[in-house]
């Protein structure tokens, strides 16, 4: 359905909603008044011909006169979308909740109150997500003074260039009376898990209450690596962010460095050649082919064998050589340009890439044999941590953990981008071959199939490779005042980036939606009747990497 189809059918479910349609964004949008927000929500939802039973992405926007949250909302059984739109007091930024609606919101919504200051009325537990609890104010506020000590720690390194307005000029916020986070349940042993653990690819911390080996209950406690790169890209010219895409996910930064050169382009219209694309597939897949070598090597090392990360981190290091060649770089690659890529990827590069899956593609098949169908490994992960198609959509989970609960959905072939479609792939999905479908053997053998998958696209795009130019620059990046949304399928699913600029060559708001933290998010809700040592295998199938999470 159109975004003016969808309208109609709105109107009708909801006569009194006041709606109004922006079809002058690239993301044509609904405007909802707040308090008609729910009513508006749920017929979106729960109707057949609309069903949108995704919530894609959540964020919030400060305008300096006003607030704004944007919801992007997918449907999965009709294969269309919508961006909600809710402005909101500034002075009072009040909106419903609706993580009721969607769980996925409960995180979401908590990131918005933490960074932003909005409250969601009637959210379970809004609480801090990212920061401390005793934090002073919301850093993503345009105002925002930051404090110079926190507890006595000086919070920026004396002589840096300040980040953020004078003393002074923004609004006194006190420091709040911070509420204790969910109180201890009676009769059982609480634990901390972290905040260094095995199945964490970063720092995390899991507060766990247990009776005996038995969980009741494991809430994650994230944060530890947050840098506020989001803040950061307000303060930068457009193409100053790239560097600190990398940084989202160093274990595949260049899903990053894709995401955000696709939105930003997408804001200037600008078209990459098609040799400049093929050298952003080729990069993606290897650098997904890597991602998923140290998420497979690292469950089974979590787990107690050792081989197989040893085996893997071997090839992880072929693969970052070839990067190398490629970019100038082995984990931070800054290798995406607005109109292509940085540099070409000559003959020889495309050889040694074929030479590597030749040596390569048969030791997948020694990898399955020594532990993809090696019966402990498989008792330690089949019929653990069972997660349904219904939870999985609603807590926003996507990519492997999102298609090993069996839902068939990748963005480079259901919304394709770049020259997916020019190349030929399996989506793989979860099928319950060793216990039932969704548990943590299939998140884990649909990542072993996706390697294949990754292997078989690398070597069309090596044979197929056009002549040309590898980047059409724009004379400036300053692009009008308008807002996207733009997501490319990286190892943990979709990197969805919003992107909103107000023609400057600074852009007014970015916004970084991560399949780690959907991830994480749905932990606390799977735990309860786990062991702890379940968990360990429930976060190592889930494939969590902490700055993501964290940003």
């Amino acid at each position: 359905m159109t975004p003016a189809e969808i309208l109609e059918a709105l109107s009708g479910a909801v006569p009194d909603a006041a709606l109004e349609l922006r079809a002058d964004r690239l993301d044509p949008t609904l405007v909802v008044p707040a308090p008609r927000l729910l009513a508006v929500a749920a017929a979106l939802r729960d109707r057949s011909e609309l069903r949108f039973d995704f919530l894609r992405c959540l964020t919030g926007v400060d305008d300096t006169d006003a607030m704004r949250v944007l919801y992007h909302l997918y449907s999965y059984p009709h294969r269309h979308g919508v961006v909600l739109e809710v402005r909101l007091d500034r002075a009072a930024p009040r909106v419903p909740s609706v993580q009721g609606l969607w769980p996925t919101a409960n995180w979401f919504e908590r990131e918005a109150w933490d960074l932003l200051g909005i409250e969601f009325v009637g959210h379970p537990a809004l609480r801090r997500l990212l920061l401390p609890e005793d934090w002073v104010g919301h850093p993503l506020r345009k105002d925002y003074v930051r404090p110079e000590r926190y507890h006595g720690i000086l919070t920026q390194r004396e002589g840096a260039v300040p980040l953020t307005r004078k003393p002074g000029t923004g609004p006194e916020v006190a420091r709040p009376e911070l509420e204790p986070k969910a109180a201890p349940l009676p009769g059982y042993m609480r634990l901390n898990m972290g905040p260094h653990h095995p199945a964490t690819h970063g720092v995390i911390n899991f507060v766990l209450e247990t009776d005996g080996e038995i969980l009741s209950r494991a809430t994650p406690d994230v944060g530890y690596l947050h840098r506020g790169i989001e803040k950061l890209a307000e303060s930068n010219v457009y193409l100053g962010t790239m560097p600190y895409t990398d940084r989202v996910d160093y274990l595949a930064a260049m899903t990053s460095n894709h995401a955000y050169a696709l939105a930003v382009e997408r804001l200037l219209g600008v078209e990459v050649p098609p040799r400049g694309e093929y050298c952003r597939v080729i990069a993606d897949e290897l650098n997904r082919i890597a991602s998923h070598l140290i998420a497979t090597g690292a469950i089974a090392l979590d787990l107690g064998a050792v081989t197989p990360f040893v085996l893997w981190l071997n090839e992880r290091e072929s693969i970052n050589d070839l990067m190398e060649r490629i970019c100038g770089a082995r984990l931070t690659y800054n290798y995406c340009r607005f109109g292509g890529v940085a540099r070409d990827i000559d003959a020889d590069t495309l050889t040694a890439i074929q030479r590597w899956l030749d040596h390569y593609e048969p030791m997948i098949d020694e990898f399955d044999r020594l532990i993809s169908n090696n019966e402990i490994f498989v008792q330690r992960l089949a019929n653990v941590a069972v997660i349904t198609p219904e939870d999985a959509i609603g807590y926003g989970l996507v990519g492997p953990n999102l298609r090993g609960s069996g839902v068939d959905f990748d963005l480079r072939r259901d919304q394709p981008y770049s020259v997916y479609p020019e190349l030929e792939f399996d989506v793989v999905v979860g099928r319950g071959s060793r216990g039932q479908r969704g548990d943590s053997y299939d998140r884990f053998v649909c990542r072993v199939h996706e390697i294949r998958q990754s292997a078989r696209l690398l070597r069309q795009a090596c044979e197929r490779i056009p002549a040309g130019e590898h980047c059409v620059r724009p004379k400036a990046v300053k692009p009008a005042p308008n807002e996207v949304y733009a997501a490319v399928e990286g190892p943990r699913g979709e990197l969805g980036i919003y992107v909103a600029a107000n023609g400057t060559e600074r852009p007014h708001r970015v916004h970084f939606r991560t399949g780690s933290f959907t991830g994480m998010s749905i932990i606390e809700h799977l735990s309860p009747g786990l062991m702890i040592a379940d968990l360990v295998a429930l976060i190592g199938s889930l494939d969590v990497v902490a700055p993501e999470v964290d940003r």
